[in-house]
């Protein structure tokens, strides 16, 4: 295949933006991952012929001042980059500088923000096209008209873009596409992959996704384009570790699904295929407690399976029920059970100061992450993020004045909001995080267990790093004192 002429640039923005409460010391000892949207994306136009470069500036720790010359050295007619919400300031600052740099590229942004503000996001003239919900198709058809001499945009689903008038438009909705095995595999070839790094993981490693959706509707997740639920096929997952394995030495595989174990037949076949390849590379998952069971969690292991991440976020069945968790303490006590029992690694994620929470669930919350025998936890206190159930209920109460993250979007930054309500202060949430943190890992019997694994000494310089973020923690609380940002019930993390 011949190339074509539109050449395709993808920036990933440097995370230092959205790491609070956090330095970018403490933040990049818990982990700098590959951007799989912007890899796929290079994967499937180069597929399509289209010359493609990509610059990861998180893991190459610049920033856009730093990348001037290489822009201007590989003079794409396009520059792709993904937002997330918290990111969005230093997504603006990269889009900034390529204007300035190549006045007559494309500028076009995606990502999960887009899904929810993106004709507030083209406010800012730095951006052409914003793509709305799934990108490779949508994407492809811009680089196509581009390489016609561009315009007709009106012509493609799933776009917010600015016309020659400068009026901000949306095209019609685009339908999601039910067949992603066509589209290839991550373009690992233009990431720096022994140069990712994780606290708890073995190195090199890759991420992967096999599924897109998420039939779950937790109040605080801020999920979009999610309900239906898309898999990959076994044989096209399989196909990726075999390749990572065998062409870039991976140990082990991150699997960042929303919930990996969904399908009990799908997770033998899964397991029986990796073991009828002979493949040695180690993997950890995302999971529900109720899709545990002691049949997968063997299955898995036998196939490789290190770790298995679940969310907990609350040890009362009060709260779980108040978040739309859908789980109860029991069925999260017996899949942690289960997984300690059948020797798979463990970590639970808590969340602290849920609306309507009270004191008594808080300490719950905490005594009952310390007695479920995890290897690892992770405590963050509530945070109203855009289209979740919790920030329409932060608005309906006056925690928040108005949309707050649709004027974030348009003033292109701001002091990210912690929520208070009537039951807590910013510094009291604050505080019970650090409690959290404190009671679990300076646990004896954790100490011990951890010491006592073959990989011991592994074990030790994971706790070492992980006594960083835990100092940023509590100097955060003890130290730092939280200026009001003038928006009614929030205060700034």
């Amino acid at each position: 295949m011949s190339l074509k002429k539109t050449k395709v640039l993808f920036i990933k923005y440097h995370e230092a933006a959205d790491q609070q409460p956090l330095s970018k010391k403490a933040a990049e000892k818990l982990g700098i991952f590959p951007s799989l949207a912007l890899g796929g994306l290079a994967a499937w136009v180069r597929q399509n012929g289209f010359p493609v470069q990509l610059i990861d500036l998180h893991v190459e720790n610049k920033y856009p001042k730093d990348v001037v010359g290489r822009v201007q050295d590989f003079d794409p007619q396009i520059v792709a980059l993904t937002s997330k919400t918290l990111g969005w300031p230093a997504v603006i600052e990269i889009a900034q500088m390529v204007r300035e740099t190549l006045p007559n590229a494309l500028i076009v942004v995606g990502g999960p923000h887009m899904s929810i503000y993106a004709e507030e996001s083209l406010t800012w003239e730095c951006f052409d096209i914003a793509v709305v919900g799934d990108g490779e198709d949508v994407f492809l058809e811009l680089c196509e008209h581009m390489e016609q001499g561009g315009g007709g945009w009106d012509e493609i689903p799933g776009i917010v873009y600015r016309d020659k008038s400068g009026e901000i438009l949306k095209t019609e909705s685009r339908k999601l596409t039910k067949d992603i095995d066509k589209y290839p595999m991550t373009a690992w070839d233009l990431m720096p992959v022994t140069d990712y790094h994780c606290l708890t993981l073995l190195k090199p490693f890759a991420t992967m996704v096999t599924t897109r959706g998420c039939p779950w509707k937790c109040g605080y997740c801020s999920q979009v384009y999610s309900e239906k639920l898309r898999f990959r096929s076994i044989k096209h997952v399989v196909d990726e570790m075999e390749f990572l394995e065998r062409q870039y030495g991976v140990k082990e595989i991150v699997f960042f699904d929303e919930t990996f174990t969904i399908g009990k037949r799908r997770m033998r076949n899964f397991s029986e295929e990796v073991q009828r390849r002979g493949l040695s590379v180690k993997f950890n998952i995302r999971a529900r407690v109720d899709t545990i069971d002691r049949e997968v969690v063997r299955a898995l292991k036998k196939a490789g399976l290190r770790s298995i991440h679940m969310g907990v976020e609350a040890g009362t069945d009060r709260v779980l029920k108040i978040m739309n968790k859908q789980i109860t303490r029991e069925q999260t006590e017996r899949a942690f059970r289960i997984c300690r029992e059948e020797g798979v690694d463990t970590r639970g994620y808590f969340m602290i100061g849920y609306y309507d929470a009270t004191h008594d669930d808080v300490e719950d919350t905490i005594k009952f992450a310390a007695g479920l025998g995890l290897d690892w936890a992770s405590f963050s206190v509530a945070t109203a993020l855009p289209a979740t159930d919790l920030y329409r209920i932060a608005n309906e109460r006056g925690y928040v004045d108005g949309d707050f993250w649709r004027q974030y979007t348009i003033d292109g930054g701001g002091d990210i909001p912690q929520l208070e309500t009537e039951t807590f202060t910013a510094e009291q949430l604050r505080a019970y995080r650090t409690k959290a943190y404190m009671k679990f890992y300076l646990r004896p019997d954790l100490i011990r267990r951890k010491l006592s694994k073959s990989e011991g000494r592994e074990e030790l310089m994971e706790m070492m790093g992980g006594a960083t973020v835990l100092s940023e923690i509590v100097k955060s609380t003890l130290f730092k004192k939280i200026p009001s940002v003038g928006i009614g019930k929030w205060a700034t993390v």
